[in-house]
């Protein structure tokens, strides 16, 4: 072949592929200076598009030219381009082609069907034969001196989109989703044969090279991705990408996963749980710095980490050794940004001196090897073996609590906590005492700091209610029977610890949210999970299995997004919930301490065994319960020979910090000599307000770190929780402002919107967090009144004001009963019912287009006026739409089923609009550029600007200056919007504006541009009136620019 040390570039793939060594290699050949290989004249230059693409025998005889003039040093392959656009699956399975200057587009199947069928005998599928063909007449030309490389066929979604159209792709995911699977399965399936097909026209014996990236392996290999990913959420990644992405790496032996552009960063986590991945490319996108940049070492440490392997494209010389120094100098594959023959010899030398031994080297002991033959979890419990059996004592040691506590209780019938008694209690513990304290801390994953270290620095988040996040799935008997538990003979309805056994990616989904939202803590799903409260449902004898099951769930996610951001280190809580009966209020041959004691050491084992970062007893409302537990866990210490944080939360009936039993959780507390535990505080019972006092009293009078997780307010008759996010957030305010917490997060009827709007309380600005509080030291402020940041949603409805103030007034002993948080964990919140036009505002913010409609119908018998309607609800809610897509709450998906609904509900009110005075906020012709058939992104923004008022003429895709200016005239256009996603098509939109200028009617229209090439500075050098890079701000633009 014409390259002369191809056998050294083929042992450095070999090598890279199992994570070794370095590659250096470019994405586009370059030929300056360059002595040919062989004497191969150009070939004429072609008649046209359709020639320059699409003729075999032309691009044939390009090819062979261009690799014969190209430079094959370093790890250059000798390989021909046979490109037919990215994603030319989606041409064979009925796509249309179509040649541009510089790239092949794809447009949709016109005759396109949900059930997507291809015949691999079919000679009358063109495109197909075309790929073929192509590959053939290459072959040929090859001749031995090249690789023919694979062209791009891609998979997956984006094969789908560019079948039907994204938005289409989009919709799907909520309106149809087992449709989607089906055709996913489908598009796989075909996937199979169609690159075996050309894989054995390609191939060199076993070996092939692929067109994208440039890349070699020993035998079938491939590149994946899924570019429309970016517009969906982690849930939907995991559904519709990622089985079938698994799928891939599994049938076929080497694979590489284009990763493009930042929006495809959160599902890093669900990649590097594909244990045939091999490698991961990282594309910056458009805008941001190329792959050399400092800004993504961080990013290639958590894939290397993660046990992939990675690429980083288009590094310059200059970037390359501080590249090196940073992420080292196994599994790298370089390729760089080359102009001529001396740069290659300069990065040779650079990559000579981090060529490493070709012997694999020894993995850190705390680093999971996920690409392996074990599985993520079999390295995690490895791992935690390694630490048990360590002799290593760790420098962190458990805080101490020195401070002297005088005694002086009333001798009353509430008080149980004498000075005798703690003498007493001291004399018994402290020989357990002295030996736990000698014990090693459990060193956690990942390299991760101790918590008790963390926690003086920032104020950690929990996450919110496990029960009530479950309840929004509305899982059937079936699904929490699982295939397990089919024909079990008792009910398992609401078994939610079950659930990790029978459904475990329910709970993995639920602990996903928490930590998108910012959690810093999560919690095990073990919260009945010992055999007492197991008993109520029959699964006492799964205790055990339960909470190993709980853990591998929790500790796989928590992990995984450590791994993709190690600056924001995740932890797993083992959390101990109460039993439903108290050892205060008497034992018996049921239940005794003996009985409890028995329960307790066996969840606690089973949590230590699955690796839980520290333990939490949670909702305690026996203190005699909790003492029992406190002293299984200081024993199974002891049996484990390693230290565990212990946190301890109370629930209390009233704000003077006495629970339903009448026992002091602050006298407790104060009298609480034990160096195991880590933190106390508070949780469900008390809103934030309520708790405040308490937890003053507990900074303040304790040694202890402090945490806070209320319920989102008190619940209504039906056991519902009221407090949204907003209100929440107002109430916790005051006492984070105060500096009294170093833990907080939410109880009953918090779900992971609630949690998200906690966190940004910790960490206000990017960086910039909340002094927490520093034990024995006090706060050194007073308690500030809940700022309630929503309080007018609730003023506004009087009988919500009515139920609030008859909730507070109420006994506490009976708002415990409401409280599902006692025995039977979390209610799940319900929206009041309100008046047809608040029906119309729901509807649409949940993308519901019939019920939106129906909504506007009702809200016209009620009287209200068409206008009314649009100002009042429509724009409101497609606001809020917006807000919540800005805010990562809401996706591509949900704009979408937003935008009809509020379409769906505008047709309605349309014909009673005819002949009124015009109240649009003003009208907008929008379009995308000559060249760039991209259009999702310009939808969103045409969607985003006509539910909130304007009137939007979209022209569509591939526009032509003379027909923005026909459209401006015929529409009376008062704002003229263009969008571009390429760098090349970009530069149209000053095309455009001349245009508008030579017809007399440039100060006649407002110019505004986006698209993601697009910035601030390009467009003040076009001429351009304004500038937005998403759908939300483009509204708040557009009505700036008509002086609204």
């Amino acid at each position: 072949m014409w390259k002369p040390n191809l056998e050294e570039t083929k042992k450095h793939y070999i090598n890279w592929w199992n994570h070794k060594g370095i590659v250096l290699n470019m994405w586009e050949h370059f030929q300056q200076g360059v002595k040919p290989h062989a004497d191969i004249p150009m070939p004429p230059a072609p008649k046209s598009l359709d020639q320059k693409w699409f003729d075999p025998e032309w691009r044939a005889e390009y090819l062979d030219w261009y690799v014969a003039h190209s430079s094959m040093m370093a790890d250059m392959l000798p390989v021909a381009n046979t490109q037919l656009g990215p994603g030319s699956l989606a041409a064979i399975l009925g796509g249309v082609f179509e040649g541009g200057e510089d790239t092949i587009w794809i447009h949709p199947n016109p005759n396109y069907t949900d059930d997507i069928k291809f015949d691999i005998n079919d000679p009358a599928n063109k495109n197909w034969q075309l790929h073929k063909d192509l590959l053939r007449a290459c072959k040929k030309k090859a001749n031995g001196n090249y690789y023919v490389g694979m062209p791009d066929l891609m998979e997956g979604l984006d094969v789908l989109a560019a079948l039907k159209g994204t938005d289409k792709v989009l919709l799907d995911t909520v309106m149809q989703p087992e449709v989607l699977e089906r055709q996913m399965q489908q598009i796989n399936d075909i996937y199979f044969q169609v690159f075996d097909e050309l894989y054995d026209i390609i191939r060199e014996g076993d070996e092939m090279a692929f067109c994208y990236f440039s890349s070699w392996a020993p035998g079938k290999m491939t590149k994946i991705q899924s570019d429309i990913s970016t517009m969906i959420s982690v849930e939907d990644y995991r559904r519709f990408v990622q089985p079938f992405i698994r799928e891939q790496c599994q049938k076929i032996d080497y694979t590489l996963y284009h990763l493009d552009g930042v929006g495809a960063m959160h599902h890093l986590p669900a990649l590097l749980e594909i244990e045939e991945l091999n490698a991961i490319q990282w594309t910056p996108g458009v805008g941001e710095p190329q792959g050399g940049s400092p800004k993504w070492y961080d990013l290639y440490k958590r894939i290397l980490a993660g046990g992939k392997s990675i690429l980083a494209s288009w590094v310059t010389l200059d970037e390359l050794r501080p590249l090196l120094d940073n992420i080292g100098g196994n599994g790298v594959h370089i390729e760089m940004d080359f102009h001529n023959e001396d740069e290659v010899e300069k990065a040779l030398r650079i990559v000579e001196e981090y060529q490493e031994s070709e012997e694999k080297p020894k993995a850190d002991n705390t680093t999971i090897r996920i690409n392996s033959t074990k599985t993520p979890d079999e390295e995690v419990m490895e791992i935690i073996d390694n630490i048990e059996n360590s002799s290593s004592t760790s420098e962190n040691s458990q805080f101490s609590q020195n401070s002297q506590f005088s005694q002086s209780s009333q001798n009353s019938q509430n008080s149980q906590f004498s000075q005798n008694s703690q003498n007493s209690q001291s004399s018994q513990n402290s020989e357990l005492s002295n030996k736990i304290k000698s014990l090693p801390q459990t060193v956690p994953t990942l390299g991760k700091p101790l918590i008790q270290d963390l926690v003086k620095e920032r104020i950690l988040v929990l996450d919110g209610a496990t029960g009530t996040t479950i309840q929004q799935y509305h899982l059937t008997e079936e699904e929490f029977r699982g295939e397990r538990f089919r024909n079990y003979g008792y009910d398992l309805k609401g078994a939610n610890d079950l659930l990790c056994i029978s459904n475990p990616e329910v709970v993995a989904s639920v602990h996903r949210r928490f930590l998108e939202a910012g959690a810093d803590l999560i919690t095990a799903n073990t919260f009945n999970a010992q055999r007492i409260s197991l008993a109520d449902k029959h699964l006492g004898d799964y205790a055990r299995e339960i909470n190993l099951a709980a853990c591998k769930v929790a500790r796989k996610e928590a992990d995984a997004y450590t791994l993709m951001n190690p600056r924001k280190p995740r932890y797993v809580l083992g959390g101990i919930g109460p039993t439903p009966k108290t050892l205060s209020i008497g034992e018996s041959d049921e239940f005794n301490t003996n009985i409890l004691r028995e329960a307790y050491m066996e969840q606690v084992e089973a949590l230590f065994d699955g690796g839980v970062d520290a333990i939490i007893l949670e909702t305690i409302f026996d203190i005699e319960n909790a003492k029992v537990a406190l002293e299984c866990i200081k024993e199974m210490m002891l049996k484990k020979g390693r230290q565990l944080p212990v946190m301890m939360s109370f629930t209390v009936a009233s704000d003077n910090g006495y629970n339903m039993l009448g026992q002091s959780v602050v006298d407790f507390v104060k009298n609480l000599h034990d160096d195991s535990v880590f933190s106390v505080g508070l949780n469900c019972s008390l809103t934030a307000p309520r708790m405040a006092p308490v937890i003053q009293r507990m900074a303040e009078e304790t040694n202890f770190y402090i945490s806070m997780f209320p319920n989102a307010g008190l619940p209504d008759s039906h056991g519902h929780y009221g407090d949204t996010p907003k209100q929440m957030q107002g109430e916790i305010w005051p006492v984070v402002e105060a500096h009294l917490l170093n833990i907080v997060g939410g109880c009953c009827g918090t779900d992971d919107l609630h949690i998200r709007e906690i966190a940004k309380l910790v960490q206000p600005i990017e960086g910039l967090f909340v002094t927490p509080h520093h034990p024995g030291q006090g706060s050194g402020y007073k308690l500030a009144a809940p700022k309630r940041l929503e309080d007018s949603e609730k003023s506004q409805d009087p009988q919500s004001s009515q139920n609030s103030q008859d909730s507070q007034s109420s006994q506490h002993t009976h708002k415990e009963e409401k409280c599902s948080c006692g025995i039977d964990h979390d209610a799940a919140p319900t929206p009041a019912l309100g008046s047809a036009a608040e029906e119309v505002y729901d509807a649409i913010l949940a993308g519901k287009g019939d019920k939106a409609a129906d909504a506007t119908k009702r809200a016209l018998d009620e009287g209200l006026a068409p206008q009314d309607i649009i100002n009042g609800e429509m724009i409101r809610a497609m606001s809020q739409v917006g807000q919540n897509f800005q805010d990562g709450k809401a996706f591509v998906p949900q704009l979408l089923m937003a935008g009809r609904a509020m379409k769906a509900a505008l047709e309605i009110l349309k014909p009673l609009l005819a002949g009124q005075a015009s109240t649009t906020l003003g009208r907008i012709v929008i379009g995308t550029v000559k060249g760039d058939l991209h259009d999702i992104g310009k939808n969103l923004v045409a969607s985003m600007l006509e539910g909130c008022g304007f009137e939007v003429k979209n022209i569509g895709i591939d526009v032509p200056s003379e027909k923005f200016v026909e459209a401006v005239k015929d529409y009376h256009a008062d704002i003229l919007c263009m969008s571009a996603l390429l760098t090349t098509t970009m530069t149209y939109m000053k095309d455009v504006i001349k245009a508008l200028e030579d017809a007399g009617i440039r100060n006649d229209v407002k110019v505004m541009v986006g698209g993601a090439p697009v910035t601030q500075s390009f467009a003040d050098e076009i001429g351009a009136d304004g500038y937005s890079d998403n759908a939300n701000s483009a509204v708040a633009k557009a009505k700036e620019l008509m002086g609204k």
